[in-house]
């Protein structure tokens, strides 16, 4: 009879550590709203890195702007990686190419991300996985537990305005229990660097 009673009040502590987590977790998820153009890049992103949109380890960040000037001047000036510091400030303190210029499947480049509080500065390298030259580049990968994809789109909305969307989806446990200290922060960050630039892109000639 001891030992039934035991058994029991084990099984007992078990579900309710189960429920306990389940609630945890759902407490930990941190919600994404965002426009549609947003929300479909975003969504582009998890399907390409093959992680789901809902669940409290994936983490989405997505900022956008509509820039007054030609798509292929926009994509032109976004192309200079080397010039993303000037204008995608404070997130990168550098980029470079790793080997021939300019964006192509499988090309790399080398970032240098101002992540702030708990990363703090970050050197990465990222490799091509989509194109579609003048109106979207993706770069994904999986390292340490955590699976991210980042999607920027360009989209002509007349011959002389365009629509960015940056976004980036992360996903796998570390990013769950970080989500809750990065998404407002990261976002804000992602905004600025849409708004320079657009302001990078109108004021060059």
């Amino acid at each position: 009879m001891w030992n039934s009673r035991r058994i029991v009040g084990l099984l007992a502590f078990v579900v309710l550590l189960l429920v306990a987590s389940v609630f945890a977790m759902t407490a930990l998820r941190v919600s994404f709203a965002g426009t549609e153009a947003e929300i479909a890049a975003a969504r582009s992103a998890a399907e390409a890195a093959g992680v789901p949109m809902e669940s409290w380890k994936t983490l989405v960040v997505v900022a956008s702007g509509s820039v007054g000037a030609p798509v292929e001047k926009v994509w032109e000036v976004f192309s200079r990686i080397e010039e993303w510091p000037r204008w995608s400030t404070p997130l990168h303190a550098g980029a470079r190419w790793l080997g021939e210029p300019g964006f192509r499947l499988a090309g790399g480049f080398e970032q240098v991300l101002a992540l702030g509080f708990p990363l703090g500065t970050i050197r990465s390298e990222e490799f091509v996985t989509r194109l579609k030259a003048g109106r979207e580049v993706m770069w994904c990968k999986s390292e340490g537990g955590i699976t991210s994809c980042h999607v920027w789109r360009f989209t002509p909305v007349t011959p002389t305005r365009t629509f960015v969307v940056n976004a980036e989806v992360f996903h796998g446990a570390p990013v769950g229990l970080l989500a809750p200290l990065v998404q407002s922060r990261w976002s804000r960050l992602f905004q600025q660097s849409v708004s320079g630039l657009g302001r990078a892109v109108e004021a060059a000639p």
